[in-house]
């Protein structure tokens, strides 16, 4: 039976292969002129005895797709993979299979994955080896109905109080498996009802989850009255979710305490949108009604969002500014889970920091504090135009944006979790703003210097309380400096380097890294890279740690294949996106991986 298993899901990705007629789109304009040119070489001009044309049938409107994604890492076992665990298996292995089946009306699918020895970034996660069909679902659509079956993933605005996702690199995977059902009765209504369990891992948490959510675009209701400058939209958020009852007993002060826990828990979710000429609006709020979990030591205290954004966007000039406040949001499917890796969580809670993509400025990320934090960013971006002094020849792009984040006032580092257990934890000034978690400032210059070659400019500066973050050292403060140019060699030719630099005088020290990488556009691509770990402060003394992360890679596209294969070395710590951080090992050796769609 488990030979059948694996095998089922290749079989299918063999046969749709094997139907061209499927996966191409039947227009019927198109048709109807080949079949028109058709009858007039037959019947000469006047296609009166042409046979009459027959749409397509409804298997003829089947559509097959899908994706096939691995990855094979061979580990060299050295010091730096001694004691991970992982680095005495031979291979190790993460295999995703999605394929999807639609035709009118109704459209089904699943996903096979096969991770019963996986990638070392998951290797030590209690639960994630495993293999299966652990996501499969059917929608079925008329009008403007929608109802799917199964698996499915969700976000309610902008996912304060609900947020299904799948994040593979980062191994989080929370969709429902359950029902949900999607309405849109008039132009700019959307209504949306759900139920059903959170996945976690190979399993379900056991809390039953429930939830609506209905959303309005007055202007696209009201289209007549509305022009494009201006728009309005509201919309309204619930989440439940039920959990049976359990008691914990508290020892304090020579005497036994019984901690009963709500079986249900509620959120809401209110936000509305403003379109104002040049300029977009958006004023968000959630509440969490009591909800002891192990996350926040079992206290009773109610947890609230509050969220504001303003972005512009104008011919050349674009920014943003924003501020948040959350308080006790952490929002489990199992109380009795203290996950912090994204699994197991019904929200989710942006994090109000610049997404870093090089290697060292994105070496000390922020990880959002469901505890309680303010979150302030701002961002402004720039294009001179070309002909002026600053822009020259070819215009340059100046982006600026800074980022300030602090706990709550009057409320000690991870307070939440601190305050006694029954408690109704900590109640600090709302408007009053605690010590600081993380800062950074970010300058990035793109000049066109020639036709054929683009330089860029980025320099970022942290204050990172290492403590809070990372549960070690202190506030620390970091300068990062890069250099990137892109240049034409040829019409199918491009170099990209980059040249990076780390100082700090805390925790591990400089760093600094290089990259160079040529593609031969459309198939190859050959990359270099090296990260040096090139200074160490110990009792006052700085020393050279010598820790050298190198890798080479080669890239091959042909059509809708990718293969890449990979050997070098990356440091242990921590990986972050969108807020969520986990901790991975250090990892030596060959890694080989292929992507596929159909």
């Amino acid at each position: 039976m488990k030979c059948l298993r694996l095998a089922t899901p290749v079989v299918a990705a063999l046969a749709s292969l094997s139907l061209p007629a499927f996966s191409q789109e039947v227009k019927s304009d198109s048709v109807a002129a080949v079949k028109t040119v058709a009858t007039e070489d037959i019947y000469g001009s006047s296609p009166a005895n042409a046979p009459a044309y027959k749409p397509p049938t409804w298997w003829q409107q089947i559509r097959v797709n899908g994706a096939v994604q691995t990855e094979f890492h061979f580990p060299v076992h050295d010091n730096l993979t001694a004691g991970e665990g992982y680095a005495d298996k031979k291979v190790l292995n993460n295999t995703y299979f999605d394929l999807t089946v639609s035709a009118p009306y109704i459209s089904l699918g699943g996903r096979f994955e096969f991770a019963k020895w996986p990638l070392p970034a998951f290797y030590k996660t209690p639960g994630y080896a495993g293999w299966g069909v652990p996501y499969f679902w059917a929608t079925g659509k008329y009008k403007w109905m929608q109802l799917t079956g199964g698996d499915f993933y969700e976000q309610f605005g902008s996912g304060l109080i609900l947020r299904a996702y799948n994040e593979r690199n980062m191994g989080i995977d929370n969709s429902i498996r359950g029902g949900r059902l999607k309405l849109n009765p008039v132009s700019g209504l959307y209504l949306t009802a759900l139920g059903g369990v959170q996945r976690y891992y190979w399993a379900h948490n056991p809390a039953a989850i429930w939830g609506a959510d209905a959303e309005w675009s007055i202007d696209e209701t009201f289209s007549k009255h509305f022009s494009y400058d201006y728009g309005v939209n509201v919309g309204f958020s619930y989440v439940g979710k039920h959990q049976g009852q359990t008691l914990k007993y508290v020892f304090d002060n020579d005497e036994f305490y019984r901690l009963f826990f709500p079986e249900t828990v509620a959120a809401f979710d209110y936000r509305t949108k403003l379109r104002l000429h040049d300029f977009n609006v958006l004023a968000e709020g959630a509440y969490k009604s009591e909800d002891p979990c192990a996350y926040n030591n079992f206290t009773y205290g109610k947890g609230h969002t509050e969220l504001l954004s303003v972005t512009y966007a104008k011919k050349g000039t674009s920014g943003f500014i924003q501020a948040k406040r959350s308080q006790n949001m952490r929002f489990l499917s199992d109380r009795m889970q203290n996950d912090l890796q994204g699994n197991g969580n019904i929200n989710h809670l942006p994090a109000f920091s610049m997404t870093q993509t090089y290697t060292l400025a994105a070496l000390y990320s922020y990880s959002t504090q469901y505890d309680g934090e303010w979150a302030f960013q701002a961002e402004v971006g720039h294009l001179f135009p070309r002909g002026t002094a600053l822009g020259g020849r070819y215009g340059t792009n100046v982006r600026l944006s800074a980022s300030y984040i602090s706990g709550l006032g009057h409320m000690p580092n991870h307070a939440v979790a601190s305050a006694p257990e029954g408690s109704n934890g900590f109640k600090p000034a709302y408007w009053k703003i605690g010590s600081l978690f993380y800062a950074d400032a970010n300058l990035e210059i793109k000049k066109k210097l020639t036709k054929d070659f683009q330089l860029t400019l980025f320099y970022l500066f942290q204050k990172f309380d290492l403590l809070v973050l990372q549960g070690h050292g202190g506030m620390m403060t970091t300068n990062t400096a890069v250099v990137e140019g892109q240049w034409k060699l040829a019409k199918k030719t491009q170099l990209r380097f980059e040249l990076q630099y780390l100082a700090t005088k805390a925790d591990e020290g400089d760093w600094m890294g290089a990259l160079v990488e040529v593609s031969f556009a459309p198939h190859w691509m050959v990359t270099l890279s090296d990260t040096y770990n090139n200074s160490r402060q110990v009792n006052g003394q700085w020393l050279s740690s010598r820790k050298n992360y190198y890798k080479a890679m080669v890239t091959y596209t042909y059509k809708a294949n990718r293969f890449s294969l990979s050997y070098g070395r990356t440091r242990s710590g921590y990986d972050c996106a969108g807020g969520v951080c986990r901790l991975v090992p250090a990892t030596n050796g060959l890694s080989l991986t292929y992507n596929y769609t159909f």
